[in-house]
């Protein structure tokens, strides 16, 4: 099915523009993924929504956790961790469903993570509208920051990119990468925030303030959109600097070394 609809749209593709190239295997990436599907965007929201519904339960009425409007604080840190999980799952298996494209036409591999992401942020658009649409309606209005929030997604745009790209080039070495990478997003989804003030790992564990970007990034989501908490633009520098790191890093890795190694697949 995947290789049929990517042999129907590669004669297509345009071969010197590279942003609209760009943009058309997006639009294929997100048609696939939602209108494939007899509910189609809807279920870009029902997931978050499903999962906001199980932990509200556990958290807030099994543990009782005091958090005003939590739901909503469940919301901003998940659809954070959702996007960046996403990228990186579609990243590392870039190679296997475009191996079409890769082997037919000539262009730059990088563009396939950048139209990737592309699909993933207009589903992260629908969700965040869906969060706005919540906020408002529960008086939770966003604070005078929120012109700093194209900073979250420029850092979360970059980190996802570079794992994505470092774990697509493992990948084609190590299978088992998939495995070792599951259990690294459990930890990461445990540690992140998602479900708890960020401030917490203050007292407790501070450097894990700059080991781990997502507990920063989704701390400074949640105080420029629910005003909990103030924004830490000392963490933003920090999470900026583990963006453009793995960004750089993820880049170089999969220049050098993924067309040694797609001959292998």
């Amino acid at each position: 099915m995947i290789n049929k609809l990517l042999k129907n749209i590669a004669p297509h593709l345009p071969e010197n523009n590279r942003l609209e190239r760009i943009w058309k295997l997006a639009q294929v990436d997100f048609k696939k993924r939602y209108y494939n599907d007899k509910l189609g965007l809807l279920w870009a929201l029902l997931n978050p929504l499903f999962q906001i519904s199980i932990y509200y339960f556990i958290f807030k009425e099994v543990f009782k956790i005091k958090i005003e409007n939590y739901g909503l604080f469940l919301f901003a840190g998940l659809l954070i961790w959702m996007a960046f999980t996403e990228i990186c799952n579609k990243g590392m298996n870039i190679i296997k469903t475009k191996r079409y494209l890769i082997e037919n036409i000539q262009f730059n591999k990088l563009d396939l993570f950048y139209s990737q992401v592309i699909a993933s942020l207009i589903g992260f658009t629908f969700n965040f509208v869906a969060f706005t649409v919540l906020c408002y309606s529960l008086g939770v209005f966003y604070s005078t920051n929120f012109y700093l929030f194209p900073i979250i997604i420029i850092n979360l745009i970059l980190i996802s990119l570079g794992v994505g790209m470092i774990l697509s080039t493992i990948q084609i070495y190590l299978k088992d990468i998939v495995h070792a990478w599951s259990i690294m997003v459990l930890f990461g989804f445990w540690t992140s925030g998602v479900f708890f003030r960020g401030e917490l790992f203050l007292e407790k564990w501070p450097a894990m303030l700059y080991i781990h970007p997502f507990i920063g990034i989704i701390m400074n989501m949640r105080a420029i959109t629910m005003q909990i908490g103030d924004w830490n633009s000392t963490l933003m520098v920090v999470d900026l600097i583990w963006g453009f790191g793995l960004f750089l890093i993820g880049k170089y890795v999969f220049t050098k070394y993924s067309h040694k190694g797609i001959e292998l697949i």
